[in-house]
């Protein structure tokens, strides 16, 4: 899938949760949010620019989260383990606000651990066969027995 029809794919399947997108289609998303967000990290901050950003990134939250679970799907794992990613931040928060022994130790290593496993997970490669969430989104011809 090229750059354009990736982010055509993006917006017009926000609300399809059941199927699969391919690596190149995740990351030629996440390629054009960088070309849309780093310019704007150099402009002088002020309301309006900051009111807009806000809005596109209200307006790609929920297209992100659906590409995501597309993108798991692809590999064959649930878009459910999605999940894990708001709950890591969450202990992350409570550890450095309570500053516990706990979370020095065990919520630090943790995070990191599935922050890899979730960096894998994006970056294999999908099922080339048929899995349960839906055909191979490249088209390639099967794999012979």
């Amino acid at each position: 899938m090229g750059f354009i029809d990736s982010i055509k794919s993006f917006y017009f399947r926000a609300f399809d949760f059941r199927t699969r997108s391919s690596r190149s289609e995740f990351w030629y998303v996440f390629l054009a949010q960088i070309l849309f967000f780093l310019p704007i990290e150099f402009i002088p901050s002020f309301l309006f620019l900051d009111l807009l950003v806000s809005a596109i990134n209200i307006l790609i939250f929920l297209p992100q989260i659906s590409l995501t679970v597309r993108r798991f799907h692809d590999v064959g794992i649930s878009g459910w383990w999605l999940i894990c990613c708001p709950l890591v931040f969450l202990l992350m928060w409570a550890a450095v606000y309570f500053d516990t022994t706990f979370g020095n130790v065990f919520v630090g290593p943790f995070s990191l651990a599935l922050l890899i496993i979730f960096i894998y997970l994006i970056c294999k490669k999908g099922d080339v066969r048929d899995n349960k969430y839906g055909s191979d989104p490249l088209g390639l011809p099967k794999e012979k027995n």
